[in-house]
This record gives C-alpha cells, sequence and structure tokens, in this order.
C-alpha cells in the first residue's frame, strides 16, 4: 500500500508493507529536490533517515531495471559508459 500527501514544500509517500514483516518507509521530498527516506526501527523506535538528491533517487529506480554496468542517467533514457 502506498499513499501520498502533498504538503506546501514537499511531498510525501508512505509504503506501508503489506506482508507486516518491516516497519513502514517515508520518502519526503522537497522542492529543492533533497529526498530524505525514513524508517522507524522496530527494536529502539528511532528513525533512520537517509538524504539523498533527486538525481540519486531517479538513478536508483533506473538501476532496478537495467543490466550491470555503469550509466548516466538523463530524462527518462540510460547513456551506457
Amino acid at each position: 500500500m502506498l499513499t501520498i500527501e502533498m504538503e506546501h514544500d514537499c511531498t510525501v509517500l508512505t509504503s506501508l508493507d503489506e506482508r507486516a514483516n518491516f516497519e513502514d518507509i517515508e520518502v519526503l521530498i522537497t522542492d529543492d529536490d533533497i529526498v530524505y527516506i525514513s524508517q522507524l526501527t522496530a527494536d529502539t523506535s528511532k528513525a533512520q533517515v537517509l538524504e539523498l538528491s533527486f538525481q540519486q533517487l531517479r538513478d536508483i529506480l533506473a538501476g532496478m531495471e537495467l543490466p550491470e554496468g555503469a550509466y548516466y542517467i538523463k530524462g527518462q533514457e540510460a547513456r551506457e559508459i
């Protein structure tokens, strides 16, 4: 399950594990293209947060569909280097 909320300065996506094996993941994308991915830890109830650029997020998503190699992602195209 996925929820999407539009705030005045960011978009918040929350992914819930439908099998309940993992804690929810929250992805916050700011208007200045900074991405925060956070997840609460079950044992401490503290958030672990990863900060990355929107370009890095796009690279990760594109990489899920590409074969082994090194690439530059431009728009919707991947160029191998």
